[in-house]
């Protein structure tokens, strides 16, 4: 990645030296910058299992998609509306949709109904952090990005830790094999979408084009949310908090981190993080759900994290 100004400094040193970053033009601060960002991201996506199954509580699943899709759109069309945003022409326009569609709609209404069938959330968010190897394989013929040796070790090591975290919750039977289907369709549907995003959006305008991505999703999610939920939602005090935290944080600040990262770094370095998302989503579940962190849990979170760090080394 590369920083806005660059400071030559020599054996004795110069009094701008490589530690100072008045203005973020050191390496050294879009670095701290960067790990950064990449923390704020796994943090906002692992919180979107919490809100999502707060949210189906008071909610049938495709219903509190298109709230949180259309509610994110609305909000983000104002803001572009107001600062005049430029907009993107109709062929920029109908990928936007498209990609749009994958990684909003597609992925989040399939885990919200999959959840809503019986499947665990741990086992969830195991099918979902098998984005990193999906999207890598997609990404080498696609967009001819390259993968070291070094990052396939990371990113097995890193599943590796994922499967050992969440096996203590997993309780299979034959009612869950709907909805596990449904997860590995959200898996295809990050994994596609993120490519997609890459390889036709990229340079987007970030505020109008979400708008554009968000309200695609709440168009496609609002047909099943008719027919097949009659648009089943009671509003209460609980639900309005984890509404309002999948619309803007999750739709929001979590899918616009997703794709800045994926504007500086390779798609296998961002979805590297994704193997960190059951782990923080188990922190995040036994502080505010007092659910219990076990030892198989505890050691897939170091192996996880290892597997992270080795197939996630930032390059300046």
């Amino acid at each position: 990645m590369q920083a806005n100004a660059t400071v030559q400094t020599g054996g004795a040193g110069t009094a701008r030296g490589a530690g100072h970053d008045p203005g973020g033009g050191t390496g050294l601060g879009h670095r701290a910058r960067d790990l950064l960002l990449r923390a704020v991201l796994v943090m906002v996506w692992s919180s979107g299992f919490i809100s999502g199954k707060l949210g189906l509580r008071h909610s049938a699943p495709y219903t509190f998609a298109t709230l949180r899709f259309a509610i994110a759109g609305g909000v983000l069309l104002a803001i572009a509306l107001v600062r005049r945003s430029a907009w993107p022409g109709w062929r920029r326009l109908g990928h936007l949709a498209v990609a749009g569609v994958l990684v909003q709609a597609v992925q989040f209404s399939s885990i919200y109904v999959g959840m809503d069938l019986g499947v665990p959330s741990g086992l969830a968010a195991l099918i979902i952090a098998l984005y990193p190897l999906t999207a890598s394989l997609l990404a080498v013929p696609v967009l001819h990005e390259r993968v070291s040796r070094g990052q396939y070790v990371g990113l097995v090591l890193g599943l590796g830790g994922v499967a050992l975290a969440v096996s203590e919750n997993l309780h299979l039977d034959g009612g869950h094999m709907a909805g596990l289907g449904l997860l590995v369709l959200a898996l295809a549907g990050i994994s596609a979408g993120t490519v997609y995003q890459k390889r036709f959006c990229r340079g987007m305008e970030p505020v109008s084009g979400n708008a554009v991505q968000l309200l695609a999703a709440a168009v496609a999610t609002l047909l099943p949310a008719l027919l097949a939920e009659g648009f089943g939602v009671t509003f209460t005090a609980d639900y309005w908090p984890a509404l309002m935290w999948a619309a803007i944080i999750n739709s929001i600040v979590g899918v616009g981190l997703l794709y800045t990262l994926l504007q500086r770094h390779g798609t296998s370095q961002v979805s590297s993080l994704f193997y960190l998302v059951p782990m923080v989503t188990a922190a995040l579940a036994a502080l505010l759900l007092h659910q219990r962190l076990g030892p198989l849990t505890l050691g897939g979170l170091v192996m996880a994290t290892g597997g992270t760090l080795l197939a996630n080394r930032i390059r300046s």
